[in-house]
């Protein structure tokens, strides 16, 4: 029974990841895009900083010392930094392509990380790992091209899906460095310093976009801002945070894998739903060829002591 609630509350994770891509979406109509991530991880800082400081208090604990762990704390900015990289990457990214596109693209970092942990760590991907990135590569072919309406198949592989992809990759840096520093950092450092650095980053690239003229900076309070906002700061951000972190080590690590490559599949569905976005034949195949990469990738990368 409770390897049952542990998958839901994993698949419930996966599914509220989903909608961040239609909830950004909408609001980059009245936000520019690293504004919007600035303020997002920044309500989300203030709320990890809050719990934090009332369970010091009642634990009577307190951060290591900075100059005694420089090492540490630098591994903790490090990792917040690749992941305000793939935020940014991905969110600019979304300007420029559609909600279901940059949901599956994020998706091929499942098939990535393998790639850098074999350039890193010299280690030779198996044949689950090297599979799973045919299909995904074959995928990407498809998702990138179309039928035009005098019949000829073009590559239409955009800049927002360039950018997506970038993002992807540096997401799977992040997900590289969250083993190595999940095992020596506390808990406490690597929340507060994945939001902050993430925070303060995206708000200097947001400057730094509008100084150059690629994004001016700009931001409406209304409807389709406050609510995404919201959604991708608390119930994103904090929520699955908590979520993951409790029920995730309850499970396998190839069924969290496995339902963590759900998420592209609910980007698209609730993109259909609240942008009204479809792909045509061709989009398909390439959607249904990188989930299928991912799974592969997933079901038949992964050493079987861990399966």
């Amino acid at each position: 029974m409770n390897r049952y609630r542990n998958e839901f509350a994993l698949i419930f994770c996966t599914l509220i990841w989903g909608g961040t891509f239609s909830a950004t979406k909408l609001s980059l109509i009245s936000v520019s895009s690293c504004l919007f991530i600035g303020i997002r991880f920044a309500l989300a800082y203030l709320v990890f900083l809050i719990y934090i400081f009332i369970k010091q208090r009642s634990e009577g604990t307190r951060f290591p010392n900075l100059k005694e762990n420089k090492g540490l704390y630098f591994l903790a900015f490090l990792l917040g930094f690749w992941m305000f990289l793939g935020f940014a990457f991905e969110t600019i990214g979304l300007k420029y392509t559609t909600a279901t596109k940059s949901g599956f693209l994020t998706g091929t970092l499942v098939v990535i990380t393998p790639i850098l942990q074999t350039i890193f760590w010299k280690k030779t991907p198996n044949s689950g790992n090297l599979l799973g990135v045919i299909v995904v590569m074959l995928g990407l072919f498809f998702l990138s091209s179309e039928w035009t309406e005098d019949h000829k198949f073009v590559i239409s592989f955009r800049l927002g899906d360039v950018l997506t992809l970038c993002g992807a990759f540096f997401f799977s840096l992040y997900i590289i460095y969250v083993d190595k520093a999940s095992k020596s950092c506390p808990l406490d450092i690597l929340l507060l310093s994945q939001t902050l650095v993430t925070s303060v980053f995206s708000f200097g690239l947001a400057f730094l976009l509008d100084w150059s003229g690629f994004e001016p900076l700009f931001v409406r309070l209304d409807e389709k801002v406050m609510p995404a906002l919201l959604y991708n700061a608390l119930i994103s951000s904090v929520g699955t945070t908590f979520l993951q972190t409790k029920y995730q080590k309850g499970i396998s690590p190839t069924r969290a894998g496995l339902i963590f490559s759900l998420e592209p599949v609910f980007s698209a569905i609730l993109a259909y739903f609240t942008l009204n976005e479809t792909l045509d034949g061709t989009g398909l195949l390439g959607c249904g060829l990188i989930l299928t990469g991912v799974v592969l990738a997933e079901l038949l990368g992964r050493e079987r002591s861990v399966a």
